[in-house]
């Protein structure tokens, strides 16, 4: 049954029309931060119903950039899902903030009830994740509660760009929306970010704070703020946007994958509301190593991804509560391929590994 091939955990997806549109961008002698990263952050503002965009070079230093730009300052406290990616708390903790874990629920996403017990007169802000793509109830009563407790909601919607409920794009819910470029992303620059904001004064003090803390040094020579240089470029700019031109053509992609792995696996494979596929392909069971070494020997790779944040050295202090959810996460999910190149033929043999496997999925 083994195919010749093995199925890489994810591979971007760049056609040779996208290293043409680079290569002249290089030929142009126009590498920026100049026309073409102005151009790519007003199309993505477009896009998801924004005022403007702020390009910057990670979706990780995005958060941080949008942390001070709320005025956020060292030891402030910061609610954080307790499970996921390690690059959402790290880049609270390492601008000096307090982080503190809140568990999430069967969304993968930060649940509300567990934010209502966890806020407290320490708490300046909230900060939650679009974990894999969810956007949808959750995040609504998520910022009802944030704006009822007139607290800021940092919306890291990294995994969401295309997601949308109720007509609004992820990263809109927020009082400060960021998105990430990075390799798994179904719009990818290999890496890079975006911060998005309705408020204006929130929109100015991020973009100063990433072009040395003013935006008229260069015509003034004269400071008035603190910064750093954090700032996109136009050869990175013209990869973003002739992806974002065909995004909807990639996230269809994404969708007919997924369509095939929800008809085989059903109610076994995670899901998001909206009509968009999830970014991650994920299934549970009670013998996660078994499958992903079944897999492997398949020529398919798979892998047990993400855990409570507790659970890293670093953030060991943090695990003074029981985090139940992101705990059965951490013991139970495997994370099958999901990049942009796999084919219908891929998924449907992913799909009969597992079936074959006899593995029970839970």
């Amino acid at each position: 049954m083994q195919q010749s091939k093995t199925i890489p955990l994810v591979e971007p997806w760049l056609p040779p029309a996208y290293a043409d549109v680079v290569r002249d961008q290089i030929l142009s002698g126009l590498i920026g931060p100049g026309k073409r990263s102005q151009e790519f952050a007003r199309a993505l503002a477009n896009y998801v119903g924004a005022p403007s965009c702020l390009l910057t070079v990670s979706g990780t230093v995005a958060l941080s950039v949008a942390a001070s730009a709320l005025g956020l300052e060292a030891g402030d406290e910061i609610l954080v899902p307790a499970y996921g990616v390690i690059s959402t708390i790290n880049a609270f903790a390492s601008i000096g903030l307090s982080p503190k874990l809140v568990d999430i629920d069967r969304t993968g996403c930060m649940s509300p009830d567990q934010l209502s017990q966890n806020i407290s007169k320490k708490t300046r802000a909230v900060c939650f994740v679009n974990f894999s793509g969810y956007t949808g109830p959750n995040l609504v009563t998520i910022k009802q509660i944030c704006d009822a407790a007139g607290l800021p909601l940092i919306e890291d919607a990294a995994c969401a760009l295309g997601h949308s409920y109720q007509g609004i794009h992820a990263g809109m819910f927020g009082t400060i929306g960021i998105y990430s470029f990075s390799t798994p992303k179904v719009l990818t620059t290999g890496q890079g970010g975006a911060l998005v904001s309705s408020n204006p004064k929130f929109f100015d003090e991020a973009a100063a704070f990433i072009d040395q803390g003013d935006l008229e040094w260069r015509k003034t020579n004269l400071n008035r703020g603190i910064g750093s240089n954090l700032r996109f470029n136009d050869i990175l700019s013209s990869l973003g946007h002739c992806q974002l031109t065909d995004l909807n053509h990639r996230l269809e992609k994404r969708r007919e994958i997924y369509d095939i792995l929800k008809e085989q696996l059903g109610q076994f494979i995670f899901s998001v509301p909206g009509q968009q596929a999830p970014l991650h392909n994920i299934v549970f069971t009670k013998q996660p190593d078994l499958l992903v070494e079944t897999l492997k020997q398949q020529g398919i790779s798979a892998i047990r991804q993400y855990r409570t944040l507790c659970e890293h050295p670093a953030y060991h202090q943090l695990a003074q509560q029981t985090y139940s959810n992101a705990d059965f996460w951490t013991k139970h999910a495997v994370y099958l391929p999901f990049g942009m190149t796999l084919t219908p033929e891929d998924a449907h043999y992913i799909a009969q590994v597992i079936k074959n496997s006899g593995i029970m999925l839970i």
